[in-house]
C-alpha cells in the first residue's frame, strides 16, 4: 500500500523486531509529523490546530519502544522516510521562493485602468481568509498569487502518506486485537496515528479549497471583465458613429459654404484645402481607434485561451483524482502526463470505464 509495507522476508523470527528498527520507526513518524507542521504554514492560522499537533508528537516520543513492534510489521521506515524526503523537498523549494512566486503572471497587464467603472476585483468573490493569507491581489487587481502547483502536489502526497500509514496501522491494530482478544497498547499507538491524519487531511483540504477558491474567483472575474471590455468597446462604438455623424454634417456644411462663395476663387480654394485638413485628421483618428480597438482584442483573446486552457487542465485533473477515488487501493497510479500536460493535452483518464460508465474497481485500463 503507497510502497510503505515492508518485505514479508524481512520479518524476524518470532515477530520481535530489535530495538534499533523500533526507534527507526519511532523516528520516522516524528518526521512526518514535522511534514505536516511544516506544510501548515500553507493556510491561514487560526484554522489549524497546531496544539493538538504538538501534543500528539508528545505522545510519539513517549510512546514505549514495544507499542511500535505491531506497526513494524506494516510498515518500513526505509520507506516511508523516503516518501517524506522527497515530499519536504518540494516544500523547502516552494519556501525559498514563496514571496515571487505566482501561477497567473499573465495576468499583470491589466487591459483596462484600475479606475474604469465595472472592471471586478477576483478578491470581491474569493474567501477573505485565502486571499489575504496568499497576498495576493495588485493594487490595480490585476495579479492574483496562488499556491505552486507542486506544493500541491506535495501537500497531497503528505496527505497520503498520512493516509496510507493510518490504513496500515489499522490493520495492525486488528491483528493484534484479533491474535490477543483485545486491542492492547498498540489500539493507544494506532489512536495517536490517528491524530496525525486527521490534521493532515484538514490541511490539505484547507490547501485544496484555497487554491480551488481563489482558482474560481479568478475565473468568475475574468468573466466579469469580459463584460466590462465589451462596454468600453461599445463606447468606442458609439464615439465612431458620432465622429461619423459630425463628418456628415460638415460635409453638408461646406457644400453650403462652398455655393455661397462659387464667386470668390481664392476663399473657395482655401476653404477646400482647409477641409481637406480635417477629413485627413478624422480619417486617422479612425485608423488609430481601429488598431486600438484590434490591439484590446488580441489581449481579450489570450485571456480567454488561457482560461479554456487551464480550465481543461483542472477537468483532467478532476477526473484523475475521480480515478484514483474509484480505484482500490494498491492498484491507484497516477499517470505521469497528468502532471505536464497543459489543457488541451490532457489526457482523459475516465475515457476507457467499461460501458461508458465509472464505477468502484471498474474505470478502464490502469493507469
Amino acid at each position: 500500500m503507497f510502497g510503505l509495507a515492508p518485505d514479508p522476508a524481512e520479518r524476524p523470527v518470532g515477530g520481535q523486531y530489535s530495538p534499533q528498527t523500533l526507534e527507526d520507526l519511532r523516528a520516522e513518524l516524528l518526521n512526518l509529523t514535522d511534514a505536516v507542521q511544516e506544510f501548515s504554514v500553507l493556510v491561514p492560522v487560526n484554522p489549524v490546530d497546531l496544539d493538538s499537533l504538538q501534543q500528539t508528537r508528545l505522545q510519539i516520543q513517549q510512546m514505549p519502544p514495544q507499542w511500535f513492534n505491531a506497526l513494524r510489521a506494516v510498515i518500513d521506515p526505509a520507506r516511508l522516510h523516503a516518501r517524506l524526503q522527497r515530499a519536504r523537498a518540494v516544500f523547502g523549494k516552494y519556501s525559498m521562493g514563496r514571496p515571487a512566486i505566482n501561477r497567473n503572471t499573465n495576468m499583470t497587464q491589466g487591459v483596462l485602468p484600475a479606475d474604469s467603472p465595472g472592471f471586478p476585483d477576483p478578491n470581491d468573490d474569493a474567501s477573505e481568509s485565502c486571499t489575504s493569507f496568499l497576498g495576493t491581489t495588485g493594487a490595480d487587481a490585476t495579479s492574483v498569487t496562488r499556491y505552486p502547483t507542486d506544493a500541491v502536489l506535495a501537500a497531497d502526497a503528505i496527505w497520503q502518506i498520512a493516509d496510507t500509514v493510518r490504513e496500515l496501522a489499522q490493520d495492525a491494530c486488528k491483528e493484534t486485537l484479533v491474535a490477543l482478544g483485545e486491542g492492547g497498547n498498540t489500539s493507544l499507538a494506532c489512536v495517536i496515528v490517528d491524530s496525525v491524519w486527521i490534521i493532515a487531511k484538514f490541511l490539505d483540504f484547507k490547501i485544496h479549497f484555497c487554491d480551488d477558491d481563489v482558482s474560481a474567483a479568478v475565473g468568475d472575474a475574468s468573466y466579469l471583465r469580459l463584460g466590462a471590455i465589451n462596454d468600453e468597446i461599445g463606447t468606442l462604438q458609439t464615439g465612431v458613429s458620432n465622429i461619423n455623424t459630425n463628418t456628415s454634417n460638415v460635409g453638408g456644411q461646406l457644400t453650403t459654404i462652398g455655393n455661397q462663395i462659387s464667386s470668390v476663387g481664392a476663399q473657395v480654394s482655401g476653404v477646400d484645402t482647409h477641409l481637406s485638413n480635417v477629413d485627413s485628421h478624422i480619417s486617422s483618428e479612425i485608423v488609430a481607434l481601429d488598431a486600438h480597438m484590434t490591439a484590446l482584442l488580441a489581449v481579450l483573446q489570450a485571456s480567454v485561451d488561457l482560461a479554456n486552457q487551464r480550465l481543461l487542465k483542472t477537468i483532467a485533473g478532476e477526473a484523475q483524482i475521480m480515478k484514483l477515488d474509484l480505484t482500490p487501493e494498491g492498484s491507484r497510479i497516477l499517470l505521469n502526463s497528468i502532471l505536464t500536460c497543459t489543457g488541451s493535452n490532457c489526457p482523459n483518464v475516465l475515457a476507457n470505464c467499461p460501458g461508458g460508465i465509472c464505477s468502484w474497481s471498474s474505470v478502464g485500463p490502469l493507469p
